[in-house]
């Protein structure tokens, strides 16, 4: 085992690596997708799992208070995650595979979009929910790891870090929504100007 002063190093090279080389062409695609939502006065739903779910959380904040300026229409945003009730409730009576898919069935309107977040992508409860939001005409994006998994080929947007390292995948995921919000809230007060 090397000392932690090396692995630590070795850590922020890998994370700076991945954050100069990934594809980010496709985060126009996602501006896109959230500037749609908010002029249909829609609601993006977003959903992941474990440490993914936390961020699904912290998502719903900076989308929501961190892009909104006084006068300009808001992001409505609303994490799947956050209701421990109705998650437990769907997976006991359910299943935890259809737990989030059916919260889109009481939820997802027109003007929708849906938003996962997935390190391996192959997560048969955000995967099943994305097919579902796909087969209603809402807007999918994943935000994907590893290999990109299943969610890289179903979801219609998908922003891929191809690290193999939770870590890395995870700070560079929650940076993607960082850099969205803080750009739509800058380009909101210009146009508040």
């Amino acid at each position: 085992m090397t000392d932690f002063n090396e692995f630590a190093t070795d850590y922020y090279q890998r994370f700076a690596e991945a954050v100069l080389s990934f594809d980010k062409a496709p985060l126009e695609e996602v501006l896109a997708v959230f500037d749609r939502v908010i002029a249909a006065g829609g609601t993006l739903w977003i959903a992941g799992n474990g440490g993914s779910a936390s961020m699904a959380d912290h998502i719903v904040c900076d989308t929501a208070k961190g892009t909104y300026v006084e006068g300009q229409p808001p992001f409505r945003t609303i994490s799947l995650m956050a209701n421990d009730a109705i998650l437990t409730a769907l997976g006991n009576d359910v299943s935890y595979e259809d737990g989030i898919s059916e919260q889109l069935k009481y939820y997802l309107k027109p003007g929708d979009a849906f938003l996962v977040v997935s390190s391996s992508g192959n997560s048969p409860n955000v995967v099943k929910a994305v097919e579902y939001a796909n087969a209603q005409g809402a807007e999918t994006v994943a935000f994907v790891g590893f290999k990109g998994g299943k969610l890289n080929e179903v979801a219609k947007t998908s922003v891929h870090i191809a690290v193999d390292n939770y870590g890395i995948v995870e700070d560079l995921h929650m940076s993607l929504i960082h850099v969205l919000t803080q750009y739509m809230k800058a380009r909101s007060l210009k146009r508040a100007g």
